[in-house]
């Protein structure tokens, strides 16, 4: 994210401190103004205007992502379908040199028998191993009686004699002997198509079928993740609107009691970023982050499809390269068994040989053959979309001019529902309780909003806000070819505001601060003391800090009490 989207404004004067004071003498106008606080009057146009500029931004930002998602999501589908069907061709060439060499199988056996003379009465070739062995059994037994053999061998032309007897046995004899001339030609092709082609075929579709099952997740998964991204978007801003219209639409009065009820007294709601948290702050903020992340999940994600699609081409170039061969060397194989029939195999070997297999060329085709797709699929969603009259507009989006959202988001820390930032060092009053890093925040809704921060980023008190609030947040990590192959379990966008959640929060209005005497040992020291009521009877909690020096604790007391 890049710089302020607002610029910043003065703090409030000293005779505004006591905002709890001024707000009960309050009277609002009908028109919501307040006339007898001038600088709640501009925090309030503050919010409002900052509040329309998100609204705008937000428009302006939807309807870009919503044309970006569209594209992606139709170019994905397309591509899909690209691949479904190289995988089914391949399948398609691997049925067809399969079955072909079946038939030339079952061809060369028949033959074989024909040769052999393993033929039974009506004329069909006996293949079966064990019923050949009883027919050479009968030649045999036929031959040594010098006749026709048996009765079982008289069903059998090969045990007739049929070779010796008739005057034209050496035309039947040549012509079985060019059975097996045959039969053996079929032998060495079938030795060509079982010893070269049909392994390298196989080889070719399983691999295949790998490389689209694991594209296809992961191109599935990039797309759910933006998807998924956007959809948190959405729901951070509905989130961020209706509390913000909360407060636009409020009476100082009614800010005051959403103060005093924002712990004790209030239902729970399941939707809310903290439960019983008021602070517009904290919504804003996760409507910020989660514009941000979608926008490093649109950069990685955008990354890893040209990668994925670059991928797919060279697939695809590859496999028609091998298909090519494959099918080249098959019909050559045949072409030089059916030399009586070139009519048939010469056009189709002059085709193969002439399908241009340019690297340029298979792209544009690659390239023509997904368009051609992506617009079919979007003709037929056009033709069986129904229109969803049921379909509601996002909050707050209707009726706001996109040019005003044309800037970037900045970060929340320079919000100007923020007042105060800093890094230091909180404790409880228990026994056990030890010193913790924590990044505090002051709001301007009067919340004392502390992030613990992970032990692993290993700041110390008075680091850089903004380098603390980074370390809040995770790394952003999306769908890759090499994750998907390692097993890596994918990431999800749910987990993205983990740790940007407020460990606790402190009204103000409900708290009193003090510091430690300049005299003490631990004079940089403060504590913040917050009023609970309860049901039952009234309740305190209390909370210890720490800064780096007297001058930054003073400092940092100072905004407290300014926001209360």
């Amino acid at each position: 994210m890049s710089g302020n989207d607002e610029e910043d404004t003065s703090e409030p004067s000293s005779a505004d401190n006591d905002v709890t004071t001024a707000v009960e003498n309050l009277e609002i106008s009908s028109s919501g103004d307040f006339p007898n606080q001038p600088f709640l009057a501009e925090m309030h146009q503050r919010r409002s205007a900052t509040h329309s500029k998100l609204r705008a931004y937000e428009a302006k930002r939807r309807a870009a992502y919503e044309s970006k998602l569209q594209s992606s999501s139709l170019y994905w589908r397309a591509f899909r379908t690209l691949m479904h069907d190289s995988l089914l061709e391949t399948q398609k060439a691997d049925a067809l040199l399969r079955g072909w060499t079946h038939a030339s199988e079952t061809y060369e056996m028949s033959m074989r028998s024909v040769g052999e003379w393993c033929i039974d009465e009506k004329g069909v070739p006996v293949t079966d191993a064990k019923k050949k062995k009883k027919i050479f059994d009968a030649q045999e037994a036929s031959a040594a009686v010098g006749g026709t053999g048996g009765d079982g061998a008289r069903t059998l032309l090969a045990a007739a004699g049929y070779t010796t007897e008739e005057k034209c046995g050496s035309m039947i004899k040549s012509l079985a002997n060019s059975a097996s001339s045959v039969a053996n030609q079929y032998s060495d092709m079938l030795k060509t198509m079982n010893g070269e082609v049909l392994p390298e075929l196989s080889s070719l579709l399983e691999q295949l079928k790998s490389e689209v099952a694991v594209m296809e997740k992961l191109g599935d998964s990039i797309m759910h993740e933006l998807e998924t991204a956007e959809e948190e978007v959405c729901s951070a801003w509905l989130q961020y609107y209706n509390k913000a219209m909360e407060f636009i639409g409020s009476s100082a009065s009614d800010i005051k009691a959403k103060h005093a009820g924002a712990r004790v007294g209030a239902p729970v709601d399941p939707n809310a970023v903290v439960h019983g948290c008021t602070d517009v702050w904290v919504d804003e903020m996760r409507y910020r982050m989660a514009v941000a992340f979608l926008s490093s999940i649109w950069e990685k994600c955008s990354s890893e499809l040209s990668k994925l699609f670059l991928s797919m081409k060279d697939a695809e170039c590859n496999r028609r390269n091998q298909i090519k061969e494959l099918l080249i060397k098959a019909t050559q194989r045949q072409e030089r068994l059916w030399l009586g029939l070139p009519g048939v195999v010469t056009p189709i070997l002059k085709d193969l040989i002439e399908w241009p297999m340019e690297r340029k060329t298979v792209e544009d085709d690659v390239q023509s053959s997904i368009r051609g797709r992506a617009q079919s699929i979007q003709r037929d969603e056009a033709e069986h979309k129904k229109a969803d009259h049921s379909k509601v507009l996002a909050a707050g989006l209707t009726g706001v001019d996109m040019k005003d959202g044309n800037f970037e988001l900045s970060s929340p820390l320079v919000s100007d529902l923020m007042s105060k930032a800093k890094v230091i060092e909180k404790r409880g009053t228990g026994l056990m309780s030890t010193w913790k890093v924590t990044l505090a925040i002051v709001t301007e809704d009067s919340f004392l909003q502390l992030f613990d921060l992970p032990s692993s980023c290993r700041l110390h008190p008075g680091s850089a806000p903004e380098v603390a609030f980074q370390n809040l947040i995770p790394p952003v990590v999306v769908p890759s070819l090499e994750g998907i192959k390692g097993g890596v379990k994918l990431p999800s966008a749910k987990t993205w505001f983990d740790h940007l959640e407020p460990t606790e929060s402190f009204v103000l209005s409900n708290c009193t601060v003090s510091i430690k005497d300049a005299a003490a040992k631990d004079q940089n020291m403060f504590e913040l003391v917050e009023a609970l009521s309860g049901k039952m009877m009234a309740r305190t909690r209390k909370m210890q800090f720490r800064a780096v020096t007297r001058e930054e604790a003073m400092d940092f007391v100072e905004a407290l009490k300014k926001s209360k």
